[in-house]
């Protein structure tokens, strides 16, 4: 989702470490780990639910296409779900995707196999170490997976019907020579929907990643659409050396594919995407006018060169690190910047790197090129020095921006006063700026923000749901509120 920094793994040590890196890593479809933990007192956290006493089990290996078999929509009440779907952030892109439980509720969960039907979670996003509730599905006398049951230590059990709300269909689409392979996802109903596409954040995403951010509005009368980024899955191209300008050319794509479908209503095709998505979408909304909506979810109105030194700053802050070595990492990050953007102070950079690397015992830090040649210089001068600026005082498309109060990377008041200054120069007339308190750049319910804490936590904090059905029940024709 984030651009994660790998300089931290030699300068800032294991504490800034990427997603996933902790406990969950014990789902590697390689090996099985004994999930222990002494027993601890009952509490309640944050949504209202008792934490289980920390059990023993075993996480097994499952095929990622036997897992695939849980995915789908699961019914607690008449206006209550829960989202199953293989999803990576919390696993990391390079490890196999994780069966992950998405609750309307908020609570996001990776469901740990044991065996044939039977998981278990843990008392946080991504926890394997210890286990608060036992997830067993069930069958019909044909085999088909009808129902789960969630048993969760100190509350009565609760089942969840298998439900068919929605219709998945593959599709394809072009972008001259690129081929953009995706999932059209609509509500079972008949009827034009209004429709969102999925825009995606930094790295190799596939069509599920931003789906949990607006799956539930399914439910709400709303068809989705997300798609591989190209060079990822079924779609072909390259995501390293795409531009901003090609990833919003994609987005446009997916744009001209949907309101040409009959059974979508054209005039109600908006965006939604996360992080990076922030830089790309305006792009593609400024070049496709009729798009109806953008919903940005932590996404900066600043350079990606400024965010990635706000991100540096504020996570080795948040892991302790000396004021002097953090300024002095980030002195080496401005040098480092100014020869990709221009070429000059090759020999400044590369003494600075030196006398970074003799601090930390002679190794030169990740991230910092020791070659003119190294490919992360052209990767570089394509991301790290667009300005934003420019295309967000031509935006007039109604537009939602969400930001984390505790965002480490996309820093929430710097950002949002950039929104408001350029939208107000665009003379955009429908624009809603929103800071959720506690929140990470997730959207989840944090403690600090950083990224080390992110397997621990609960999940989305419920406004984040609230605030983008609210804004779209007041702009999106056939929207419908659930109670």
């Amino acid at each position: 989702m984030r651009k994660i920094l790998a300089i931290f793994t030699l300068v800032a040590g294991a504490s800034l470490i990427a997603v996933g890196q902790d406990g969950s890593k014990s789902t590697d479809n390689q090996k099985k780990q004994t999930a222990t933990s002494a027993r601890s007192k009952t509490t309640r956290n944050a949504f209202g639910v008792n934490n289980v006493a920390p059990q023993t089990a075993v996480v097994s290996s499952m095929d990622q296409n036997v897992l695939r078999e849980y995915a789908g929509v699961y019914q607690w009440q008449p206006n209550g779900f829960v989202y199953l779907q293989l999803w990576n952030e919390l696993s990391g892109f390079d490890k196999p995707s994780q069966l992950v439980s998405f609750d309307e509720s908020g609570e996001v969960r990776v469901l740990y196999p044991t065996e044939r039907d039977h998981f278990f979670a843990g008392p946080g996003a991504a926890v394997s170490t210890s286990i608060q509730s036992r997830i067993e599905f069930q069958r019909n006398r044909t085999g088909k997976i009808t129902a789960l049951t969630w048993r969760r230590e100190g509350l009565a059990p609760r089942i969840a019907r298998r439900v068919e709300i929605e219709r998945r269909e593959d599709v394809r689409f072009s972008n001259r020579s690129v081929q953009l392979a995706g999932t059209f996802i609509s509500p079972s109903t008949g009827g034009k929907h209004p429709a969102i596409i999925l825009v995606h954040g930094s790295g190799p995403e596939n069509r599920e990643f931003i789906l949990p951010f607006a799956r539930f509005l399914v439910a709400r009368g709303m068809a989705v659409l997300g798609y591989d980024k190209r060079g990822v899955g079924g779609s072909t191209g390259e995501w390293q050396t795409a531009t901003f300008d090609d990833l919003a050319d994609d987005v446009v794509a997916a744009f001209e594919y949907l309101r040409k479908r009959s059974d979508i209503d054209a005039a109600q095709i908006g965006l939604l995407g996360v992080s990076q998505a922030g830089w790309i979408m305006p792009i593609a909304a400024v070049r496709a006018p009729d798009i109806a909506f953008l919903i940005s979810i932590s996404g900066a109105a600043v350079a990606p060169a400024e965010t990635s030194l706000d991100e540096t700053r504020n996570e080795m802050a948040a892991a302790g690190r000396r004021p002097e070595m953090i300024e002095q990492i980030i002195s080496l990050m401005r040098v480092e910047y100014r020869f990709a953007q221009t070429g000059e102070g090759w020999e400044e950079y590369l003494a600075a790197r030196q006398q970074l690397a003799t601090r930390f015992g002679g190794t030169p830090p990740p991230n910092f090129p020791g070659s003119r040649e190294d490919p992360l210089w052209q990767t570089m001068r394509a991301f790290y020095f667009y300005d934003p600026g420019p295309t967000l005082r031509r935006l007039r498309t109604p537009t939602l921006s969400i930001l984390g109060e505790l965002d480490k990377n996309i820093v929430a008041d710097k950002n949002k006063a950039a929104w408001e200054t350029a939208l107000k120069v665009a003379g955009n007339r429908d624009y809603t700026l929103i800071i959720l308190p506690k929140t990470n750049h997730l959207q989840w319910e944090a403690k600090t923000g950083n990224n080390a804490e992110e397997p621990s936590l609960q999940g989305f904090v419920p406004a984040y749901f609230t605030t983008i059905q609210d804004w779209l029940a007041k702009r999106v024709r056939r929207f419908r509120r659930l109670r």
